[in-house]
This record gives structure tokens, sequence and C-alpha cells, in this order.
């Protein structure tokens, strides 16, 4: 009956650990760099650089690791529109790129925090 209780306890135990190996989140935050310049001035800046306008106003933003949301104003062509972007931090590039969002912002891939404030705004 010990080594029954035993067996199970490893059972679970193994089970526990590759599924929390195996969620995307922890994956993803296990092996790569973050950044340490996660600020508006940084953020805005990386999406101007994009060459798809240029942020004007950012009205909020947060970081999670690699992950970034930013609620801002951009302007192109002499409009400007509110925008909501999730972004990546690339250290290969090391700068913040902005992610497909259709892609990007499906439960369990990003941050809780990332994914509320990034994923269901414009």
């Amino acid at each position: 009956m010990k080594s029954l209780r035993l067996a199970a306890a490893f059972v679970l135990a193994a089970t526990l650990l590759l599924l929390g190996a195996t969620r995307p989140q922890a994956a993803a935050s296990a092996f790569e760099p973050l950044s340490s310049s996660c600020s508006a001035p940084t953020l805005a800046r990386d999406l101007s650089q994009m060459g798809d306008g240029k942020v004007v106003r950012v009205t909020s933003f947060g970081c999670n690791g690699p992950w970034s949301f930013l609620w801002a104003d951009v302007e192109n062509a002499g409009h400007t529109i509110g925008v909501t972007v999730v972004l990546r931090w690339r250290p290969d590039l090391n700068a913040w790129w902005p992610t497909d969002r259709t892609v990007t912002c499906v439960a369990g891939v990003l941050p809780e925090a990332i994914y509320r404030q990034g994923c269901f705004s414009n």
C-alpha cells in the first residue's frame, strides 16, 4: 500500500512538472533575456521607428517580462488616431517589436495584465 501511494505521488509530481514546462508563457519567459528599458518613451520610440506613423502621446503602457502593451495616439499623414499595440521584446534587435494581435492575443500566451490591457480595445 505504501509503495502504491509513493508511485501515485511520483506520477502526480511528474504530470504537474510536465504541464508547467509546456505552457507557452513558461517556455517563453524561461529562455528570453528581458529588457530593462520598459518605459513610455522607449515603447513610443520603438513603435515610431516602424515607419507607420509617429507616436505623439502615450495614454497608458505596461510591461511584464518580454511583453508590453501601449495605448497611444499615432500621427500619420496629418491625421491622429488612437491605437492599442501589444509589443514583444526582441533581443536580436534590442527593441520592442509590435505583434499581430490576432495571433498574439490568445488566452495563455500573454501574461494576464498584458492580455487584458492590450487585447480588448480598439
